[in-house]
């Protein structure tokens, strides 16, 4: 009987503070947002991700697309996500520690659109792989909050050296 109380408490517990989390804060500015998307998906080895707090940045209709130059293939490919499939994709953040922080932005905003290059730098708590790249997101402004509608982004590579004009704050 022990063992079903406790675990009907911990689910209690678990419900209660999911309801109660306030993640107002982040979807109040352009800053705000961009800032919690790299505090969502950083932190330490072991250190579970928020990704209800995660799932709140982004419309539900949010669309995740990522470039890549492959080599081998001489050419450039697209893979496409929704939020549900680059979630999984993220499966490996707390178990190899993933830091991602912006290295500078350029931010366009017209009536309820805003467009925002992005410039990173990421690296693995494990030394399993380091780098830059450049993210595309395309914000929406419902008149009460800052939704994320897509990402779309693509690592540096020898092909596609990130440009000075990227990497400076202005």
């Amino acid at each position: 009987m022990k063992p079903i109380l406790l675990f009907c408490a911990t689910l209690l517990a678990m419900s209660l503070h999911a309801q109660s989390a306030d993640y107002s804060k982040d979807v109040r500015s352009i800053e705000n947002l961009t800032k919690a998307y790299y505090e969502c998906i950083s932190g330490p080895i072991g250190q579970k991700r928020d990704f209800d707090r995660f799932r709140n940045l982004f419309h539900p209709k949010a669309s995740f697309i990522y470039s890549y130059w492959s080599e081998e293939a001489g050419k450039a490919n697209l893979m496409m996500f929704d939020f549900d499939e680059y979630l999984e994709k993220l499966d490996y953040l707390d178990k190899r520690g993933f830091y991602e922080e912006e290295i500078s932005s350029d931010v366009k905003k017209y009536g309820t659109m805003v467009n925002v290059v992005s410039t990173y730098k990421f690296w693995m708590e494990d030394k399993t792989a380091e780098g830059r790249g450049v993210t595309n997101y395309h914000y929406f402004y419902d008149g009460e909050r800052y939704w994320i509608m897509s990402m779309f982004w693509q690592m540096e590579s020898g092909k596609f050296p990130i440009p000075a004009s990227f990497l400076s704050k202005e």
